[in-house]
């Protein structure tokens, strides 16, 4: 029996991404949330994600590359993602992606500030939620490159032995599939050796461009993957947020993750939904 474990990523990033994960754990359709917690909103929506109880699993969604828009930004029709990131206050140390990702292949990178920006999150984290994270991702997958990725395995270890970490690792020959199975070699075994536990398949990538078929996408996940997968998803309800390049793609994910025929296309399938580990 093929088994999923769908996890939407991003909750804490906005009030209308965090609200639309939100309908999707109280329909069970979710096993897991990955949460930005330097979010000017992680405080609330973390108690709000609480008091829906323990049907899922909630994790980390390690940030070094987002910065999150003002009140009167969102208010701005004409603000953009550029300025959003240059006036950031919950976040004033986000990164491009592109120099990041270059920095930490050659190992360039401020370990000690990396360290911290890390341990500030999880504790954020526990602050919160109430206890510790049970798995550990990145935003953007930042948790998973060189460099980084020795400090998340570390403190985490250190903090909460029995999380484990996602493994970005997916099939295909998308551009980004074939970029992040570089940045991330070796990750699994890194991950194994200090004794946590981690996915062995993953998948959800796919282009963030207006009309796209989520539903037929999602459906061609679901007749190829093998065995216990793990799957990311962007779900949320229809925004401006102008710090949010993917803003325009989040509600028709939402739609047909709430959708009788998201529950129509596991069975067809022969997909059950549960935690993926190994």
């Amino acid at each position: 029996m093929k088994r999923l474990t769908l996890c939407a990523d991003d909750f804490g990033q906005s009030e209308a991404i965090s609200c639309g994960i939100l309908q999707l754990v109280a329909a069970r359709r979710l096993q897991a949330v990955s949460c930005l917690t330097d979010s000017p909103v992680w405080p609330t929506m973390a108690l709000r994600l609480k008091a829906l109880g323990g049907n899922h699993q909630t994790g980390l969604h390690f940030n070094l590359t987002h910065g999150f828009a003002t009140p009167a930004q969102v208010e701005d029709s004409g603000a953009t993602l550029a300025k959003c990131s240059a006036v950031d206050e919950a976040n004033p140390s986000a990164q491009a992606l592109g120099p990041l990702m270059l920095r930490a292949v050659l190992h360039q990178l401020d370990g000690a500030s990396l360290r911290r920006s890390f341990i500030e999150q999880w504790l954020a984290f526990e602050a919160h939620y109430g206890q510790p994270p049970a798995f550990v991702d990145g935003h953007q997958h930042v948790h998973a490159f060189p460099q980084i990725r020795s400090i998340v395995i570390e403190e985490t270890r250190r903090r909460n032995p029995s999380a484990w970490l996602r493994v970005p690792h997916a099939a295909g020959f998308r551009p980004k599939v074939l970029v992040m199975r570089a940045m991330t070699a070796g990750l699994a075994s890194s991950v194994k050796d200090a004794g946590l536990a981690s996915n062995t398949r993953f998948a959800g990538f796919r282009p963030y461009c207006h009309g796209f078929d989520f539903a037929r996408f999602f459906r061609h996940i679901l007749t190829s993957i093998g065995g216990s997968t793990l799957v990311m998803c962007h779900p949320g309800l229809e925004s401006a947020d102008p710090a949010d390049p993917i803003a325009h793609c989040r509600q028709a994910e939402l739609d047909y993750l709430l959708s009788e025929q998201f529950c129509a296309d596991l069975a067809a399938a022969g997909v059950s939904s549960g935690h993926c580990l190994g």
